[in-house]
């Protein structure tokens, strides 16, 4: 359950502040009450608090020097100023010193109630800005798609052509390709680049909900629905939205994004008034959406109108040539995160790495660079410090039978690789390996001798 808003009342006025209090409480808010503009600055340092209601005119300190001071120790602190007087001058001098509101104090319940509803929904929605600056700022700060493979570099090349025009982009491929993240190097090149950059991951969105998640709600829309909220739509105003996984989009609202493109407006869920829309969208989905439009589960419509500039990221499979830039990239990423010098992949690490198939893409490389980070103390990655499923996977990748070769070959090969790799893991300590492996150490020994696999230092191994 959501906290309810709390609002700090300053009136030197006794009976104002006992009334103000009694309408914010009738409107589910919890008033907080000060008598001056000093012991408002000193509720400010102690309670946290969403909005102040500020009286102009107080003896000792006015509101006016009250609100400079507020405005100064207490940026994220919204302010409405409160005056007997229709003062057209002094509410200009407030509305510029910070003030988001200006009320004269002949208001009814349902006035102060709305004013002070419409600056909290404006303080959210500036709020909600800020923190998706900062995820912005985070994504871009990391050079997109590493590399120049001959199948990356098509993409990329569309990106950039159309990163200026206002062009509707689906963008398409397997999970953990990088679709987000080819969306926000779009952004960063458009000139929307100085708005937001607002993600939603559709599938990730209860199905009872997209619709207000995406277009917003008016108070009272539905159950629960206690106050106004802005969708993602127009949050994205002056910037970009992206939809991410848009093939999984129910049909009953595809409709509404249709619209939505088309006409360049929307309507909240419960209102009457179409919201005019100022924004970029691209759109990005793991499926194939033509196969999805013949089954019937997807608009024919809709996919033309989102097919403008259409672009395809390959699977990490199909540009091996970039695994080595990648790995360092991240391996760059988690030093700068945890502090400390990036640490290098070996050779025979770097080979093992271009050999799998990467069945999560760029994602999966990200996280066995992230967990590479934390649990190998040494400056350089050696093959034998990745996982063994992942030399199991890289094996059978490989494990293509030559001209002459029969199975039993094959698999006395695999065998002999997949040993010494253990055995390097465990330092060659044969005991070690053997429990790691869930043999017997007679049993690894005998393999050893059979296979001629000789340890770098071949004294006897101790307990």
């Amino acid at each position: 359950m959501l906290r309810p808003s709390v609002i700090l009342v300053v009136d030197d006025d006794d009976n104002i502040r006992q009334n103000i209090e009694f309408i914010l409480g009738k409107g589910g808010m919890k008033p907080v009450l000060a008598s001056s503009g000093e012991e408002a600055l000193q509720r400010l340092r102690t309670t946290a608090v969403d909005l102040v209601l500020l009286d102009v005119q107080m003896p000792g300190m006015g509101g006016m020097e009250a609100l400079r001071l507020m405005r100064e120790r207490h940026p994220d602190v919204g302010v409405i100023m409160l005056s007997v007087l229709k003062d057209i001058a002094v509410a200009v001098e407030a509305m510029h010193g910070g003030a988001l509101d200006y009320v004269t104090k002949d208001f009814s319940p349902p006035e102060l109630i709305a004013r002070v509803r419409k600056t909290l929904v404006q303080l959210r929605a500036g709020r909600e800005l800020e923190r998706l600056h900062d995820v912005e700022a985070k994504h871009v700060g990391r050079p997109m798609l590493a590399g120049n493979s001959p199948r990356m570099r098509p993409s990329v090349q569309v990106a950039e052509k159309i990163a200026a025009k206002p062009v509707t982009v689906l963008i398409t491929g397997e999970s953990g390709t990088g679709k987000e993240v080819l969306a926000r190097y779009i952004h960063a090149r458009s000139d929307r680049k100085n708005g937001p950059f607002v993600a939603v991951n559709v599938p990730g969105v209860p199905a009872g909900l997209v619709e207000s998640e995406l277009f917003g709600h008016e108070r009272g829309a539905f159950t629960g629905a206690d106050r106004q909220k802005l969708g993602k739509f127009e949050l994205a105003t002056g910037g970009t939205l992206f939809l991410d996984e848009i093939g999984d989009l129910a049909l009953e609202l595809q409709s509404k994004i249709l619209r939505a493109l088309q006409e360049h407006e929307i309507e909240r869920v419960g209102g009457e008034k179409p919201i005019q829309l100022d924004l970029r969208v691209i759109c990005a989905t793991n499926r194939d959406l033509g196969k999805r439009v013949q089954e019937g589960k997807f608009r024919e419509d809709l996919y033309w109108r989102l097919k403008v500039v259409p672009i395809d990221l390959p699977p990490l499979r199909e540009r091996r040539e970039d695994i080595a830039d990648l790995a360092r990239h991240f391996l760059a990423l988690n030093a700068a995160e945890h502090g400390g010098a990036p640490q290098t992949l070996s050779d025979g690490a770097l080979r093992l790495l271009e050999r799998y198939r990467w069945p999560g893409n760029i994602r999966e490389l990200e996280n066995v660079m992230a967990r590479m980070a934390v649990i190998c103390d040494s400056p350089i990655i050696e093959e034998s410090d990745l996982p063994y499923d992942f030399a199991l996977g890289a094996d059978a990748e490989l494990a293509v039978p030559s001209d002459g070769q029969n199975l039993e070959a094959a698999m006395l090969a695999f065998e002999t690789s997949f040993l010494r790799k253990a055995l390097k893991k465990n330092a060659w300590n044969k005991k070690a390996t053997a429990s790691r492996l869930g043999i017997g150490y007679s049993t690894l020994k005998a393999k050893l001798k059979a296979y001629g696999i000789v340890a770098g230092d071949d004294r006897d191994d101790e307990e």
